[in-house]
C-alpha cells in the first residue's frame, strides 16, 4: 500500500465519519485531503515527511504528539482556536479495547522517519522546587530569553499579563493601561504613599504608579533583563528619586513597611507549598490598613486537581503550578488579611491572549531570528492554549483586594471605592 494511502487510513480511524470539525492534510508532496471529506476545514495539518504521522501518535502520548509539533514532524496552518476544537472532540471520542487495538496495529504499519527531536533542548533546573535558588532559575528561563523576543509582540510598555479591557474592541495599548490605572484605582492610591510591586516585570506598573499617582514605588523581580529595562526607563524619565527595580525575592525583605503592596501574575510562580510563607511575607511587610491588590490566574475547582499542557513546564514556564480562586483566598485568610473584593476578568485573558497569538503569528519569522523556530512554536502553541483554556473555563484570571485590618471596626467600605 502506498504511504499515503495508509497514513489515510490511519486518519480515517481516528477522525472517523462524524467530526464536526474538519481540517485539511498537506502531504509532503503538496497533495491535500480534506478530513472528513467535503468539510470547510479550520486549519491545515501539513506533514513534512512520510514518517511524520507515526512520529506524532507513537509511541501513544500528549508530549509526543505536541514535541512532534515543536521538532517539525508536522507544522499548523489557519486557526489554531480550530485544532484545540478538534484535538478535544477527538479526544472525547469513546473507543473500546478491540478499536484502540485496530488504530495501533495501523499506526505500527505506518513508514518511519527518523525522529527529529533535540534532546538537549530541554534545560534542567537545579535545587529544590520553589527554593529561593530554583524559583529564579525557573524565571529567568522565561524571561531572561531575549528582551527582542518579548518587544516584538508586547506593547509599548512591555506588559506581561492580562489587560483590561472595556469593550472587545479595545486596541491592546489602550487595555493595558487602562488595567494599570485599575489597578492603582483597587489600591486607593495617594500621592507619598509607599507601594511594592511584587513581580514587577518590566516595570510599567511601578512607572505609572509614580508618575501618575505620586507614590514612592518600589518594584522587585528575579529576571535580571527585566530589572535592567525598568531601571533604564526609569532614568529616561527622570523617576530615580520615586521609584527604582531591585533584583530580589520578595521573601529576603526584611524590616520594611509598606502602604500598598501589588503582585501582577506572581502567584503561579509561588508554588502551592509556598503560599503560605508568600501571604505572611506580604502581611508583614504591609502596614496596618494597609491594602495588597493580587491579580493571578486560576485553575478551575470543578474541573479537579489542575492539569495543564504537559509540554508547558517543559519548554515554556518551568515549575508554574495553579490553584482555585478558593485556596489563594483561604490561604491569605489564614495569613491574618480581610478580603476585601474579588473580581473575574477570565474574558479579558482570552482577548489578551487571542492579541499576543496575533502579533506572533505576523512576526514569526523575526521572532524566530531571535529565538530559533522550536521556540516560536513552543510560544505560539502556548499562547493559543491560553487563549483557549479560558475562552472553554478551563483556567480563570481573578482580581482580589486584601486588607491588613486590626482591631474592631476598621469595616471595608459601604460600596466599591474603585
Amino acid at each position: 500500500m502506498d504511504p499515503k494511502d495508509k497514513i489515510k487510513k490511519v486518519i480515517s480511524l481516528t477522525a472517523g465519519t462524524g467530526l464536526k470539525n474538519g481540517f485539511k492534510v498537506r502531504f509532503w508532496d503538496g497533495e491535500e485531503c480534506l478530513v472528513p471529506d467535503g468539510c470547510e476545514p479550520g486549519f491545515t495539518l501539513s506533514l513534512k515527511s512520510p514518517g511524520s504521522i507515526r512520529n506524532t501518535l507513537f509511541p501513544p502520548s500528549e508530549l509526543n504528539a505536541t514535541e512532534a509539533y515543536l521538532f517539525d514532524e508536522f507544522d499548523i496552518e489557519g486557526d489554531m482556536f480550530a485544532v484545540f476544537e478538534t484535538a478535544y472532540e477527538l479526544a472525547a471520542v469513546k473507543r473500546g479495547k478491540g478499536e484502540l487495538l485496530k488504530l495501533l496495529v495501523e499506526v505500527l504499519k505506518l513508514p518511519r522517519s527518523p525522529r527529529k527531536k533535540d534532546k538537549g533542548f530541554q534545560k534542567k533546573l537545579s535545587g529544590e522546587l520553589h527554593s529561593v535558588r530554583r524559583d529564579s532559575e525557573a524565571v529567568s528561563y522565561h524571561y531572561d530569553m531575549s528582551d527582542d523576543l518579548y518587544r516584538l509582540w508586547l506593547d509599548p510598555d512591555m506588559i506581561y499579563s492580562c489587560a483590561y479591557f472595556k469593550t472587545r474592541e479595545t486596541p491592546l495599548e489602550q487595555a493595558q493601561l487602562d488595567k494599570l490605572d485599575y489597578i492603582c484605582a483597587k489600591l486607593d492610591l495617594k500621592p507619598g504613599e509607599r507601594l511594592l510591586d511584587a513581580g514587577c516585570g518590566w516595570g510599567a506598573l511601578v512607572i505609572h504608579a509614580a508618575r501618575k499617582y505620586g507614590v514612592d514605588a518600589t518594584g522587585v523581580t528575579l529576571s535580571r533583563n527585566q530589572a535592567a529595562h525598568a531601571n533604564r526607563r526609569i532614568k529616561e524619565l527622570g523617576l530615580e528619586d520615586q521609584c527604582r527595580v531591585e533584583v530580589r525575592d520578595i521573601r529576603t525583605l526584611k524590616g520594611e513597611r509598606y502602604d500598598r503592596i501589588s503582585s501582577v501574575e506572581m502567584l503561579h510562580h509561588i508554588g502551592y507549598t509556598s503560599l503560605p510563607e508568600y501571604f505572611r511575607t506580604i502581611k508583614d511587610l504591609l502596614k496596618p490598613g494597609g491594602l495588597s491588590f493580587q491579580l493571578g490566574v486560576t485553575n478551575n475547582a470543578a474541573r479537579g486537581k489542575y492539569r495543564g499542557p504537559v509540554f508547558a513546564p517543559k519548554y515554556f514556564m518551568p515549575d508554574y503550578d495553579l490553584s482555585p480562586i478558593g485556596e489563594y483566598l483561604k490561604i491569605a485568610e489564614t495569613a491574618g488579611f480581610e478580603v476585601y473584593d474579588v473580581e473575574d476578568l477570565r474574558q479579558h485573558y482570552e482577548l489578551t491572549a487571542r492579541h499576543w497569538l496575533k502579533r506572533m503569528e505576523a512576526r514569526h519569522s523575526e521572532i524566530a531570528a531571535v529565538t530559533g523556530e522550536v521556540m516560536f512554536r513552543v510560544y505560539r502553541l502556548s499562547m493559543a492554549l491560553m487563549a483557549y483554556g479560558f475562552y472553554a473555563n478551563m483556567i480563570n484570571l481573578y482580581h482580589f483586594v486584601l486588607r491588613n485590618t486590626e482591631g474592631k471596626g476598621n469595616f471595608p467600605p459601604l460600596t466599591r471605592w474603585y
